[in-house]
C-alpha cells in the first residue's frame, strides 16, 4: 500500500499540476499532464511559457504592444498601458 502512495505522489502529483497549468495556458492538458507525470521538468517549461493568444480568465493580450499578461492585472506589465474592464467583456 505504501508503494502505491509513493508512486501516486511521484507520478500523479506532477501530472495533476501539469494538467492544471496546461489548462490555464491554453495547451492540451492531457498531453502536458502525461509529460509532466513522466518528466517533471515539463512543469518548469509550462510555468514560464506565456501563451501567444488571449485566454479568458487567465491571460489577456495588450492592445498596444500585443504581448500577453495575467488577466488579474489591469495594467500591461510590458508597456504600462491601462486596460479597462469594459474592454474585456
Amino acid at each position: 500500500m505504501s508503494e502505491m502512495i509513493f508512486l501516486l505522489m511521484l507520478f500523479g502529483l506532477p501530472a495533476a499540476i501539469g494538467f492544471k497549468l496546461a489548462m490555464s495556458r491554453g495547451k492540451n492538458p492531457l498531453l502536458w499532464g502525461m509529460l509532466s507525470g513522466v518528466f517533471p521538468f515539463f512543469l518548469v517549461v509550462l510555468h514560464f511559457h506565456q501563451p501567444t493568444h488571449e485566454i479568458r480568465g487567465h491571460f489577456r493580450k495588450c492592445d498596444h504592444c500585443g504581448r500577453t499578461f495575467p488577466w488579474k492585472d489591469s495594467v500591461c506589465k510590458y508597456c504600462g498601458a491601462a486596460v479597462s474592464d469594459s474592454e474585456t467583456i
